[in-house]
């Protein structure tokens, strides 16, 4: 049995025509056919010709959740050879070993008696099953070498994301939703894979066609406005703890993340370098930095550690400025709002000892910027700083089925797509 999936070239409305014929087909005649097939439905407007549901396609395996560690991993076996192949190397734990589509078994993977590995078994099509194996990199990596031994071909996941979606926007979000790293971003990039970047693209492309410029402009807008939030849906917001000496980034940060990351002593320059931890904020991901405290160098390693701090303040999503009631607003605090003033948010940290000087607002460039407190040794106003911290990140959060540009080069296509024509009319 041959499945053909016929897909049109799309119309200038984005729309596309798709429908699947379904044939007996001899292997002999099939080159003859799918040539016959192609020729006859170029007249149509036919781009595509799909033919992979043939079972004489090859045996594919593809890891398909993402590379960090969780509990469970996913691999995809397809192709003539996957029914053998299952049918060799896995063992139900009860019952008979037929697996019918859309039945989930569990049982044992056993090849050349070097893995011994307990899966669930979910047979998805005639040709198609998944694996769902522990979790850890080593468990999923055994797996497909040993398949790649025994012939088959592992694919990337790209090629796989690829192969599964003709739509190259939707392509784009499948393979980042295998990289989301929280629950909220998995959500946002689980609405584009399911198509809502490329509807909002249509409704665009259907208001040029008809001549409604006003609503083209304004629905372009309205897709600019999640940018920001599209490009940190699986690469993190940089936060970057900064200020002079013994202000307390060290210790905030250890607060931040829920553990010791960093090392804290009373001594000035014992951070010389950039820490970095990956986290979440109210769902959102983020990678913390702890900087070099901003003063007069003694050696050249400490230095470099100021530098560093210095540019990394210049390219962060937001900076934390910690001050020291004890010291005070000092020249280093000002260097650091000068940086990157937009993106700063002024934090008066050991706010559990006896308060010695306030900042001195009339000292700040502009009086707009207000103050949080808090305590890393007891907790105080931790939970309001993360709540700041998250509203500045993400000040306005997309409603369910809202469509979002998840990398640069969709942000990039809508600019070049649409922009040119809606400023030409």
């Amino acid at each position: 049995m041959l499945t053909l999936s016929i897909h049109s070239r799309k119309y200038l409305s984005g729309k596309s025509c798709c429908f699947s014929i379904k044939a007996h087909i001899n292997y002999p005649y099939l080159v003859l056919w799918l040539a016959a097939f192609e020729y006859v439905f170029s007249f149509w407007g036919v781009s595509k010709v799909n033919t992979r549901n043939y079972r004489q396609t090859p045996t594919i395996a593809c890891k398909i959740t993402g590379g960090a560690p969780s509990a469970i991993s996913v691999i995809e076996i397809s192709g003539r050879g996957a029914a053998g192949w299952i049918e060799r190397n896995w063992s139900p734990a009860n019952g008979p070993k037929e697996l019918k589509i859309d039945s989930i078994r569990y049982g044992s993977l056993g090849i050349d008696s070097e893995v011994g590995e307990s899966v669930i078994v979910c047979r998805t099509s005639q040709d198609c099953f998944e694996l769902h194996c522990h979790g850890g990199r080593l468990a999923a990596q055994t797996i497909l070498l040993l398949m790649e031994k025994s012939g088959i071909t592992i694919a990337t996941q790209e090629a796989w994301c690829h192969e599964n979606h003709d739509d190259s926007w939707i392509s784009q979000a499948t393979l980042a939703l295998i990289d989301a790293k929280t629950l909220r971003t998995t959500r946002i990039l689980l609405d584009q894979q399911k198509g809502a970047s490329v509807r909002a693209l249509n409704q665009i492309e259907s208001a040029i066609f008809h001549g409604d410029m006003p609503l083209a402009e304004q629905l372009v807008d309205d897709l600019r406005v999640w940018n920001e939030l599209g490009l940190h849906l699986t690469e993190p917001y940089e936060i970057l703890l900064c200020g002079p000496p013994n202000v307390g980034k060290s210790s905030l940060l250890n607060r931040l993340l829920g553990y010791q990351r960093a090392i804290v002593h009373e001594q000035a320059g014992t951070t010389r370098d950039l820490l970095s931890e990956e986290s979440s904020i109210d769902g959102w991901p983020v990678r913390i930095k702890d900087s070099a405290g901003l003063r007069t160098a003694t050696d050249a390693i400490e230095q470099a550690g100021v530098e560093r701090a210095i540019l990394a303040s210049r390219s962060a999503d937001l900076q934390l400025i910690l001050v020291d009631p004890a010291q005070g607003w000092t020249i280093e605090h000002q260097q650091l709002l000068d940086l990157n003033p937009k993106k700063s948010l002024i934090v008066e940290t050991k706010s559990d000892l006896p308060i010695q000087k306030h900042i001195r607002y009339s000292e700040l460039v502009d009086t707009q910027f207000q103050t949080h407190r808090v305590s890393a040794i007891s907790g105080e106003g931790i939970q309001e700083l993360l709540e700041i911290i998250s509203s500045r990140l993400v000040p306005r959060v997309p409603q369910a089925g809202q469509a979002v540009l998840i990398n640069p080069i969709q942000q990039q296509a809508l600019e070049d797509r649409f922009c040119d024509r809606t400023t030409s009319r």
